[in-house]
């Protein structure tokens, strides 16, 4: 104990307290390298893999995870109906197998939606065929990939909040603006793949928003798969917990608080929130398949 209160008593004489500015200015030097050896360890996955098939593999994943979210109706039963289709896609043909594959699936997304697509991306590669796409982080390509605080959070827990590290400020400082428009006639808002965690509570506010969620007519749909390392059924059970606590937080953001509380109920009797399950295991036969024989 005497020990310990001597080290106490010397240390600020031996380590200088910097100033709060140039802490931050340290850290952030540290953040950008940590963004820099984040992208390489995302080169060093996708891409710097596409002689041996890997990148090709994720590229194909990607392809049909996104075109079976678009061809998805919340009006329809198409889980089963939709698998069939792609799996119509992968033909035997090695030679003419992507360029068929792209053709059959671009002809049966505009049988069923002539409409724009908009997607709004949290990952940092580009790999799908969509003119209008954001990657609201930065991207791969661009070597402009950020990691970023919610700027409540900050708000919250700080005096003077250090607005240098919300994800606000640092797509601003990267310029990744866009007109990327998000307007009231949205017919369908489909969310896959976002752990739906309260560091990201803000783009839902704008989003829904954007398109008056409670007086509106805007249906939301949020899209869930099996995964390894977790029992199936409590993957569902966390994410249904997730989408309500997501629906609820939203509604406190309300002025009329009787709306902010009934937001939910009123959603599920208008038949505007669904949670579906995405049969990731049957889709990606698909790709498997048509892999082996891109390679072959």
């Amino acid at each position: 104990m005497n020990l310990y209160v001597t080290l106490e008593f010397l240390l600020p004489y031996f380590v200088k307290v910097r100033s709060e500015k140039a802490t931050q200015n340290i850290l952030k030097k540290q953040l950008l390298i940590l963004e820099d050896d984040f992208r390489k360890y995302l080169l060093s996955i996708t891409k710097n893999n596409a002689d041996d098939g890997i990148y090709y593999k994720y590229y194909m994943k990607s392809k049909v995870l996104n075109k079976y979210i678009q061809l998805c109706n919340s009006s329809e039963s198409h889980n089963s109906d939709l698998v069939s289709k792609l799996e119509d896609t992968t033909l035997y043909n090695q030679y003419s197998l992507v360029n068929k594959f792209d053709e059959t699936l671009s002809k049966i997304y505009k049988e069923k939606n002539s409409d724009e697509n908009l997607v709004l991306t949290f990952n940092y590669t580009k790999v799908w065929d969509v003119e209008n796409v954001r990657n609201i982080h930065g991207d791969l390509d661009n070597r402009n990939i950020i990691f970023g605080i919610d700027y409540d959070k900050l708000n919250n827990n700080f005096k003077k909040s250090p607005i240098e590290f919300s994800k606000s400020y640092r797509v601003l400082e990267n310029g990744l603006t866009s007109t990327f428009d998000i307007s009231s006639d949205i017919d369908i808002i489909k969310i896959y793949g976002h752990g739906l965690g309260k560091a990201d509570y803000s783009y839902y506010q704008s989003i829904f928003d954007s398109v008056d969620l409670y007086r509106g007519k805007t249906k939301v749909m949020f899209f869930w798969s099996d995964y390894e390392g977790k029992e199936k059924e409590q993957i569902h059970k966390n994410f249904v917990k997730g989408v309500t606590n997501l629906i609820e937080e939203y509604g406190t953001t309300f002025s009329n608080k009787d709306h902010g509380r009934d937001l939910f109920t009123k959603l599920l009797l208008e038949n505007r929130l669904t949670i579906e399950e995405i049969p990731v295991n049957e889709l990606f036969l698909i790709v498997y398949h048509s892999t082996f024989l891109f390679k072959k």
